[in-house]
């Protein structure tokens, strides 16, 4: 029996090395020493495109779950500034999740009231931030509702892209749910199940990252 349940084991193990590298191994010497899960987005065939999610237990990189279908920007990858319409690409530090009401997550969640935005104005000292609009001082013209009356961002993971809020180069960035099969503005958005599910194991601890790839 003791031999079977070490053979059994054995074949589990093998099997998630070979997952991993079915997935390139690459994609994993970029990534800090202390991150332990990854998120992955490739395959993106238009608006399209593939989610896996990977933890390293024991200093093994193995695959969590199944693939899940994503929407991406309505331009596909490479962001290169404001409002092109794609999803930037490379590698990203997944930093903290917004919802309406409490959720089961260990990463840092903050509420999103009706005064919560984010501000998309390349001219404002918020560019790229989250703010209370009523804590601030207005000197921007455009931003996000956080709080939606469609409830794409009822759960909304913020992607660290632009952390240095370079003005024109993109902002709020988000893991959201997604609105059918339509394409963002350049956020990654998945059917509700599956960020809910995603949200459950993210932890900070294990400093996870997402990286992004046609």
């Amino acid at each position: 029996m003791n031999r079977f349940r070490n053979f059994l084991a054995l074949q589990l193990l093998i099997c998630s090395i070979l997952a991993v590298f079915s997935f390139g191994n690459d994609d994993f010497k970029s990534l800090p020493a202390e991150t332990k899960q990854l998120v992955k987005v490739f395959d993106v065939k238009g608006h399209h495109g593939k989610l896996v999610r990977f933890e390293k237990v024991d200093g093994v990189w193995q695959k969590v779950g199944d693939s899940w279908v994503v929407n991406v920007g309505r331009n596909g990858v490479h962001k290169r500034k404001e409002g092109d319409g794609k999803t930037p690409s490379g590698y990203f530090e997944l930093i903290d999740v917004y919802g309406y009401k409490d959720i089961e997550t260990s990463m840092p969640f903050f509420i999103s009231t009706k005064d919560t935005i984010c501000v998309d104005d390349s001219n404002s000292r918020y560019y790229n931030r989250i703010v209370e609009a009523e804590n601030v001082k207005k000197d921007f013209k455009s931003f996000e509702w956080m709080r939606r009356d469609d409830d794409l961002y009822e759960v909304v993971v913020t992607v660290g892209y632009n952390r240095s809020n370079q003005p024109n180069l993109g902002s709020c960035i988000f893991l959201h749910i997604a609105n059918g099969n339509k394409p963002t503005a350049g956020c990654v958005a998945m059917d509700r199940d599956h960020i809910f599910k995603l949200v459950k194991w993210l932890d900070p601890k294990k400093e996870p990252f997402i990286l992004i790839m046609d």
